[in-house]
């Protein structure tokens, strides 16, 4: 569910918004909750498979996800995770200035636009997709007014992580891709596998009577004798 603001205005109450709906949308038996809340993308998306089905969750500053930035590494693991996991029966509530400001592909996986028009005061578009040309357009469902949340914890919540990321330089560097983090498991899984070969070949070479070449001929190693040699001597 996309939540926006009428003509991109500021001071709205999107946030506002967005807490009430967790509230309403947020069927689970502990309700709405601070942890719920995410201003960051990978935090956001890290929630899913955590947090309860029926849970609502909230990302503010949606924007991050820019249409702009559409082929980037961010915007494609979001599609991705997103795609996968809407199956987990969760409220997604993205809060950006306008639709305009996310990325189009992840748009068509949101099925609700809710565009805040003035403080307490909300329209709700429900998202069709024309078939034939493959095109997003809204109709119109209701009107949504609500209550002053600014008192509740998880408003607090937001307006901190909103404050908080405007201090962080560094917030925009703080994806890191699935891809990377499995590349990194990956190339440290291999150098372990390989310290251990190492190990294991120096011991043979140096506690046993076999030559290097003996051990090259054995069916389980890969390398030659050289390479066993050089093995041996590096590992001191």
């Amino acid at each position: 569910m996309l939540v926006t603001a009428d003509h991109a205005q500021t001071g709205v109450g999107k946030s506002n918004c967005c807490d009430f709906l967790g509230y309403v949308l947020d069927t689970t038996e502990r309700g709405f909750a601070p942890h719920k809340i995410a201003i960051d993308p990978p935090e956001f998306f890290a929630m899913y498979g955590k947090v309860p089905l029926e849970s609502a969750i909230v990302l503010e500053e949606g924007e991050q996800l820019d249409p702009r930035r559409a082929m980037s590494n961010q915007n494609v693991d979001a599609r991705q995770t997103w795609a996968k996991e809407r199956v987990r029966e969760l409220v997604a509530l993205i809060n950006l200035p306008s639709p305009e400001m996310i990325d189009g592909d992840l748009e068509l996986l949101a099925d609700f636009w809710v565009n805040v028009e003035r403080r307490g005061r909300a329209k709700i578009y429900q998202k069709k997709v024309n078939r034939m040309k493959g095109l997003v357009y809204y109709e119109t469902m209701q009107i949504l007014e609500w209550p002053n949340m600014d008192g509740s914890e998880t408003f607090r919540k937001m307006n901190r992580e909103k404050m908080d990321h405007l201090d962080d330089d560094q917030a925009a560097d703080n994806w890191i891709r699935q891809s990377e983090v499995d590349e990194l498991l990956e190339r440290r899984e291999t150098e372990v596998r390989t310290e251990v070969r190492d190990d294991l070949l120096t011991s043979l070479y140096r506690e046993t009577e076999l030559t290097a070449a003996d051990i090259a001929r054995c069916s389980a190693v890969e390398i030659g004798a050289s390479r066993v040699r050089q093995i041996a001597n590096r590992s001191g």
